[in-house]
C-alpha cells in the first residue's frame, strides 16, 4: 500500500511540473513572440510615418510649385490680354480716319513690344494657347504691306486683319480662363482652332494637292471671322480631312515648311479632340 501511494504520488508530482513547465514555456513564448512583434510594430511604426514625412514634404512641395507656376501663368495671360488692349487702342488712335476705317498697319513698335512679353510668358503657355497667340501675330501681320512681286510694297486692308484680332480676342480671354479654372468650356478653343485651320488652308499654294481649298472651305472677300469659323464646323470633316492631306505633304517635303508643319498638326489635335 505504502509503494503504491509513492508511485502515484510520484506520477501526480511529475504530470503537475510537465504541466508547469509547458505553462512557463508557453509563456515565455507568448512573451517573446509579443515583443518581438512590438519591435517590429515600432519599426514599421517609424518607417511609415517616415515616409509619410516624406509624402507630406514632396506634396507641400509640390503644391508650393503649382501655387508659383500658377500665379506665374495668370500675371502671364494678365499680361498678354493687356496688352493686346492696349496695341489695338494705339492702333485705333494712330491709324483710324473716319468712314475709312483704318488706314495703315499696326503700329510695329506696340506689335514688337507684344512679341516682347509673349515671349517672356511663353514658357506658362500650353500648346493650345500658343497656337492662339501665333494666330494672333498672324492676324496682326496680315496687315503689314507686301511685295507684289515688282519690288514695291503694296498695303493690305487693314480693316480685316483688325476684325480678325477682334474676334480672337475674347476667345482668347476665354481660353485663359479656362486654363485657370474660371470657366470650363472649351468653346473658345475650338472656334479659335477653326478659324485658324480654315485661314491656313486658304493661304498656301501647292498645285500638287489643290491648295489653297476651293468651293466649301474657300474663303472670299468679305467673309467675316464668324463666317469663316461657320464654313468650317459645317464642313468640318472635309477640313480635317484637308489638313490631314496636307500634313502627309508637308512630311513628304522634309521640313522646308517647318511652321505650316507645326501648325496643321496642332489644329489637327484640337480639333480631333474636340471631335471626340
Amino acid at each position: 500500500m505504502d509503494t503504491f501511494l509513492s508511485i502515484l504520488s510520484g506520477g501526480a508530482t511529475g504530470a503537475i511540473l510537465i504541466w508547469l513547465l509547458r505553462g512557463w514555456i508557453s509563456e515565455r513564448l507568448k512573451q517573446s513572440i509579443q515583443h518581438e512583434y512590438s519591435q517590429k510594430l515600432e519599426t514599421y511604426k517609424a518607417e511609415l510615418n517616415a515616409k509619410i514625412q516624406t509624402i507630406r514634404h514632396e506634396n507641400e512641395l509640390q503644391q508650393l510649385k503649382t501655387s508659383l507656376f500658377f500665379d506665374h501663368q495668370r500675371n502671364a495671360f494678365a499680361g498678354i490680354l493687356a496688352k493686346i488692349a492696349e496695341v489695338n487702342q494705339m492702333w485705333i488712335d494712330k491709324e483710324y480716319v473716319n468712314e475709312e476705317g483704318l488706314t495703315g498697319a499696326v503700329p510695329h513698335e506696340a506689335y514688337r513690344q507684344l512679341h516682347a512679353i509673349y515671349y517672356q510668358h511663353q514658357l506658362f503657355l500650353d500648346a493650345s494657347c500658343i497656337t492662339a497667340m501665333e494666330l494672333i501675330f498672324e492676324c496682326y501681320q496680315s496687315s503689314f504691306p507686301c511685295d507684289d512681286g515688282s519690288g514695291k510694297l503694296q498695303s493690305r486692308d487693314a480693316n480685316l486683319a483688325y476684325d480678325a484680332i477682334e474676334y480672337l480676342q475674347p476667345r482668347l480671354a476665354e481660353l485663359f480662363q479656362n486654363r485657370i479654372g474660371i470657366t470650363m468650356s472649351e468653346q473658345s478653343e475650338q472656334e479659335i482652332a477653326l478659324f485658324g485651320a480654315i485661314r491656313l488652308l486658304n493661304r498656301y499654294h501647292f498645285r500638287e494637292i489643290d491648295f489653297p481649298v476651293k468651293e466649301a472651305l474657300k474663303l472670299i472677300y468679305g467673309d467675316t471671322p464668324a463666317k469663316a469659323v461657320a464654313k468650317a464646323e459645317e464642313n468640318f470633316d472635309e477640313l480635317v480631312l484637308k489638313l490631314q492631306r496636307f500634313q502627309d505633304y508637308l512630311r513628304r517635303k522634309g521640313g522646308f515648311f517647318h511652321e505650316a508643319a507645326t501648325q496643321t498638326s496642332r489644329y489637327l489635335e484640337i480639333l480631333r479632340a474636340h471631335k471626340q
